[in-house]
């Protein structure tokens, strides 16, 4: 069954894990290696594998998510938020360019401790589940009395 949340399809959880386990990343991992790679370190101020390397990822991530949040604060609180004359799609192609760069800084993250996106799928998958009764499964907070 599809849905939409936001504009965008959704799928159901076993649609979403069988694309996932069929390779839905593959796109993902040809950008980090035919693009995203080769920016790294471009200028070599780093050596690869260092403390300075980690210290530029996570301050990168960090700043970048800021951006992120720059972008939508502008949008929401410093304009009238008119859709008309092609705001919206400026304002979406900001954000998009955005998270394009927080993505850049979470995927190097990932590379610098050798954690692939499907490890942090299934450990936010299990986090998530341990949470939220919903889902069938809470171990976390309320214990197996919770589940329905």
């Amino acid at each position: 069954m599809i849905t939409e949340t936001y504009g965008v399809p959704r799928g159901s959880e076993e649609e979403a894990m069988a694309e996932h386990a069929n390779g839905s990343f593959i796109g993902l991992y040809s950008h980090f290696d035919n693009v995203m790679i080769k920016t790294w370190n471009y200028a070599k101020r780093f050596a690869l594998g260092s403390d300075r390397e980690l210290l530029n990822i996570v301050t990168g991530l960090g700043g970048e998510t800021g951006e992120v949040l720059d972008v939508i604060k502008k949008h929401y609180c410093h304009t009238d938020r008119a859709l008309e004359d092609g705001a919206w799609q400026k304002f979406r192609t900001k954000l998009i360019y955005e998270l394009g760069d927080v993505l850049y800084y979470w995927l190097m993250c990932l590379n610098f401790f050798g954690i692939t996106v499907e490890e942090v799928v299934a450990g936010n998958r299990e986090k998530l589940c341990s949470r939220h009764p919903e889902l069938g499964q809470v171990t976390e907070r309320f214990g197996a009395s919770a589940i329905k």
